[in-house]
């Protein structure tokens, strides 16, 4: 090739080189735009958590609860202490019903229905007539697993309302970091020497994927194995599935822990929730919230000593 056709074609890879650059250019900088209109603001979050929250109405399948020491050991004989609950669960926006299967050394069957009104439990024997009790007093949840039977207490960190907490806690974003393939917004709080992170996940609902909590464990100022400058660390991580618009859970595990320190006997403790089979927003029997009464049955009602009959519960509180 001549020296002339090569100048002839010189202006020509110019102008290809320039509008490649300058295509890239554009490319990137629209990037930048979309990023920047996709970040969200703290108060636009807690709105889209709001919103994705008030989806879910109803629901109703079979959970699996485990309680104990980690890791969990399901053989009675090696490790008593480990409680498994299973059953189904059904709820809609004002009641909720738990149904507790009989299982060896673990849990008793047993009907737990809450309602605006109360709290019915129903306990079946084989050799006499079930227990009957009702009670309008919240029991403390420490001695009260069935709160944690309820998937919907995940979801909000057992708060009634997760935007409000995060809210409440002066939560801030701190930036976005990727967990499980998922693109979280990581939003922290801190209090003293306690801090609390939480990886939100707009992809699936605007849902949290892991929650930590890290403080100070008060300790007997006598052990001398445990440090008093020793923190506690308690983590949440869930999984979720999809139904329609609504991202419910679908499994939990939660830990509580030493961080960085490891006694020789160590206090580790956890909680794991298996959902299956489950319908959302689905419409539910209110019969399904409703207590058949027997004529027969005799009432056990808050801290009262005596039983109270069909008639006088019912003159005294009316249809539950």
């Amino acid at each position: 090739m001549s020296f002339l056709n090569l100048k002839s074609y010189r202006f020509p890879i110019l102008c290809i080189v320039f509008f490649v650059g300058l295509t890239t250019a554009l490319a990137q900088e629209t990037r930048r735009q979309d990023t920047a209109e996709d970040e969200l603001d703290l108060k636009a979050l807690l709105a889209a958590i709001k919103q994705h929250d008030a989806l879910l109405k109803s629901g109703e399948g079979e959970v699996v609860y485990t309680l104990g020491e980690l890791p969990f050991n399901t053989d009675i004989h090696s490790n008593p202490d480990t409680i498994i609950i299973t059953g189904t669960i059904a709820f809609n926006a004002e009641n909720t019903r738990f149904d507790a299967e009989e299982t060896p050394f673990h849990s008793q069957g047993k009907t737990t229905i809450l309602t605006p009104s109360g709290r019915w439990e129903i306990v079946p024997h084989k050799n006499r007539k079930p227990n009957y009790a009702f009670n309008t007093e919240e029991q403390p949840q420490l001695i009260n697993p069935f709160h944690d039977v309820d998937p919907r207490r995940w979801i909000t960190l057992r708060h009634k309302n997760l935007a409000t907490y995060l809210e409440n806690k002066n939560f801030q974003i701190t930036g976005r970091e990727g967990f499980k393939g998922m693109l979280c917004y990581v939003l922290e709080a801190k209090d003293g020497d306690s801090t609390e992170k939480i990886w939100i996940a707009p992809e699936q609902g605007f849902r949290y994927l892991k929650h930590e909590s890290q403080f100070p464990r008060p300790v007997d100022a006598l052990d001398s194995e445990v440090p008093m400058e020793a923190l506690w660390l308690v983590r949440t991580i869930t999984s979720y599935q999809q139904y329609g618009e609504i991202w419910f859970p679908k499994a939990v595990f939660h830990e509580s822990t030493w961080l960085d320190f490891k006694p020789k006997d160590p206090i580790i403790s956890g909680q794991q929730l298996e959902i299956k089979h489950f319908k959302i927003n689905h419409d539910i029997p209110p019969e399904t919230f409703t207590v058949d009464i027997p004529d027969d049955a005799m009432i056990k009602v808050n801290r009262e000593k005596q039983k109270l009959s069909k008639a006088e519960f019912l003159k005294r509180y009316g249809q539950q």
